[in-house]
């Protein structure tokens, strides 16, 4: 977990990226990039690595509108932060456009209508427009499932029963 500063750099940074405007195909292609170069990342990042060459290199590789942002992150040192950077950025557009993120966990993966339940739940429950759920896998719930969306988890699922029950079982 980054600490409290690079959280700040990192939600500054993808406030700032939004604001620019900047085509959202060219944020995904400078994304894919960095996430499927580790090599870039680290040329990027790398203090031996003189600032002018860290340029030369954003102007060969990076789309045009993207490209100011990408200089101002490496002339700050902070492009070790891109893939987070860009990671907010995407949490950040979804929040401004009405959309909340929702992480599934479970053990079976639940059908389309079931989803679309889930959603128009999370829709009234949150007062947004469209929800995005991730879908992750997790054997250790037994059984149900268990949603984090909007800073709370609601579990529905049978770990969480046994759990509630060992503290009912305790306390007496």
């Amino acid at each position: 977990m980054a600490q409290t500063s690079e959280r700040e750099a990192i939600r500054a940074y993808a406030v700032a990226l939004y604001e620019l405007g900047v085509d959202k195909n060219d944020i995904d292609q400078a994304r894919a990039m960095i996430a499927q170069t580790p090599e870039l990342q680290k040329v990027l990042a790398c203090p031996v690595v003189t600032l002018k060459q860290k340029l030369a290199c954003v102007d060969r590789l990076f789309p045009e509108s993207i490209r100011a942002f990408m200089k101002v992150v490496c002339t700050h040192q902070r492009s070790a932060l891109l893939e987070d950077i860009f990671e907010a950025y995407a949490a950040y557009a979804d929040q401004m456009s009405g959309v909340l993120r929702a992480v599934l966990r479970c053990v079976t993966r639940p059908g389309e209508g079931q989803l679309e339940g889930m959603r128009c739940r999370l829709c009234r429950r949150f007062g947004v427009n469209d929800v995005r759920i991730d879908i992750e896998n997790d054997p250790s719930l037994i059984g149900g499932f268990i949603i984090e969306a909007g800073g709370y988890t609601m579990d529905y699922s049978i770990r969480g029963r046994f759990d509630q029950l060992e503290q009912k079982l305790i306390r007496r």
